[in-house]
């Protein structure tokens, strides 16, 4: 590796670099230029290694996809939570009004008034519970857009990573088959 890698990815590059070094330092077959004999026990211990190392990159793919999961759960279960508060309050303002109403139409002398002060306090009541259910359904779709931008940026993350260990292994294919190519041509000069 020419340039320093995330200490996090170092055992793997370190492992694949090794797999270059037997490949580079294997004898060529008598036959066929391009085949080569590498020690089975070196080279398989490699890949053991290898495989040993790659879960720790993929649990860490998946933790990032289960806290991704647990906050999302969490903006919703708060959204809920929320939305009964404002209800349960919005519920309690309209019975509250309703007795109101009730107590004064019971009244005979103040019955007209009573009845106006009634769909007055009905009207407020309404309004004031569409308030808080608006201001409950604003708060919900905050919480689920922050929880989803939380969620789409460390999934990106995730996916440049991916990225770059698909790009450094397609460079070290390239480079193998140059190294082979080269390898060739210069026994075919010797000839």
């Amino acid at each position: 590796m020419t340039e320093a890698e995330p200490s996090e990815y170092g055992d793997i590059f370190s492992l694949i670099d090794k797999m270059y070094k037997i490949l580079a330092d294997a004898r060529s077959g008598f036959m066929d230029q391009d085949l080569i004999k590498v020690s089975r026990s070196s080279l398989e211990n490699l890949l053991d290694q290898l495989k040993q190392a790659l879960p720790t990159q993929l649990k860490s793919a998946v933790e990032i996809m289960r806290s991704a999961d647990a906050r999302m759960g969490q903006a919703v279960s708060e959204a809920e939570k929320t939305t009964r508060a404002a209800e349960a309050h919005a519920e309690k303002i309209v019975s509250e009004a309703q007795k109101r109403a009730d107590y004064i139409a019971s009244n005979d002398n103040i019955v007209k008034i009573a009845s106006q002060r009634a769909d007055a306090m009905m009207g407020e009541a309404k309004a004031k519970s569409a308030r808080i259910m608006n201001e409950a359904q604003k708060r919900a779709a905050e919480l689920k857009a922050s929880s989803e931008q939380w969620c789409m940026e460390n999934l990106q993350s995730f996916m440049e990573v991916l990225k770059k260990m698909e790009s450094t292994a397609y460079g070290g294919i390239e480079n193998i088959k140059i190294k082979q190519r080269q390898g060739f041509d210069k026994r075919s000069e010797g000839k």
